[in-house]
């Protein structure tokens, strides 16, 4: 047996026999954080050159940082050695302390910017005014057509009222002004009818003309003298009820300028929908 060191075999600590010319050495892998791939084209900005530029980085950074406490931009130019974000280069360089920050922090799951909704504070007013209005609009108007529309489609339940004589007691005309000046004049009608041998009296001369006075002139009496016999509409189930006018005849139709809007309101409603998506969706896909 040879008495040369390099002769003798060595004998690890786990009581394994090697050679000097065998012996490996055995590396433990090493753990690593996965890389943040995030590029300034991630982000709903087309033009890198201001501070507010810069701050959707430090947004974004807050919102994927670990249990840390929040940075500023302030932080990051110091650290990046950014005094004032005025070109791509100088976003680029901010963007890369923002990464290394987090890779150090050892973020290892991370949102994209662009999966972030945003809307500038500019463009949130304006939603918000635009459906501010737009509701309004809508639920003024929706009133409004309950109010004026009811009498209307009372009217058109007239159509098979039963015809009867009747008999103008008592006719006249109201006369009123607005505050803007205008006059209006409201026809007023007393009248008397038999149905079934029983006499009624009533003043009806369609539900939405008695809504309106508008539509009547200075002389609208003229047509309904008294004493002139009149043919009126009787309602079967409830004879003490009736018109002079019915169905579509009595319409009034300046009622109905009214419709218009609350279709104005429908079409609010949905220009609003589309520039709210719009707006969202838009943030989400802006261009570089």
């Amino acid at each position: 047996m040879s008495d040369n060191f390099w002769d003798t075999e060595l004998t690890d600590e786990n009581g394994t026999k090697a050679s000097g010319d065998d012996t490996k050495v055995v590396s433990e892998p090493i753990s690593s954080v996965p890389k943040i791939e995030v590029t300034l084209a991630d982000f709903p900005v087309n033009n890198w050159n201001s501070d507010n530029d810069a701050q959707h980085i430090v947004d974004w950074y807050n919102d994927n940082r670990m249990a840390v406490k929040a940075k500023n931009l302030e932080n990051f130019k110091s650290l990046s050695e950014v005094n004032q974000i005025n070109s791509r280069n100088d976003a680029q360089k901010l963007l890369d302390t923002v990464i290394t920050t987090l890779e150090e922090e050892g973020c290892t799951v991370w949102f994209k910017p662009q999966q972030s909704i945003e809307i500038h504070s500019q463009n949130a007013g304006g939603l918000v005014a635009g459906w501010f209005f737009a509701l309004l609009w809508s639920s003024a108007s929706f009133f409004a057509l309950v109010f004026i529309g009811g009498p209307v489609i009372a009217d058109f339940g007239t159509s098979d009222w039963i015809a009867t004589d009747g008999v103008i007691t008592n006719s006249g005309v109201d006369t009123s002004t607005g505050g803007e000046g205008g006059t209006t004049y409201c026809l007023w009608v007393d009248y008397q009818y038999t149905y079934q041998n029983r006499t009624y009296e009533g003043d009806v001369v369609s539900f939405s003309k008695d809504n309106s006075c508008e539509s009547w002139s200075q002389n609208a009496d003229e047509d309904y003298p008294p004493g002139k016999q009149i043919t009126v509409y009787v309602n079967p189930d409830n004879p003490s009820e009736a018109v002079l006018e019915t169905g579509i005849s009595g319409v009034d139709f300046a009622v109905c300028c009214i419709l218009p809007f609350p279709l104005i309101g429908i079409v609010l409603i949905i220009a609003m929908t589309k520039s709210t998506y719009g707006a969202i969706m838009g943030k989400k896909s802006s261009p570089n």
